[in-house]
């Protein structure tokens, strides 16, 4: 499964979750998120999941 992640940005209120975010995860690989608290980690994940929408940008996986 291909994840691919294109200018994604978030915000809640005035924080600023998620701004700009590019990636393209290859099938067969895997991928660590870390980072400190209030960096939009669960927020990335929970757009993946589909529990949040982006405000700008898109997620493909699997080119759907």
């Amino acid at each position: 499964m291909q994840l691919k992640f294109s200018a994604i940005s978030k915000r809640f209120g005035e924080h600023q979750a998620l701004h700009d975010v590019s990636l393209v995860v290859p099938e067969f690989q895997s991928l660590a998120i870390i980072g400190p608290s209030g960096g939009g980690k669960t927020t990335l994940l929970r757009i993946i999941a589909g529990l949040e929408t982006p405000e700008q940008g898109s997620l493909s996986i699997d080119g759907l």
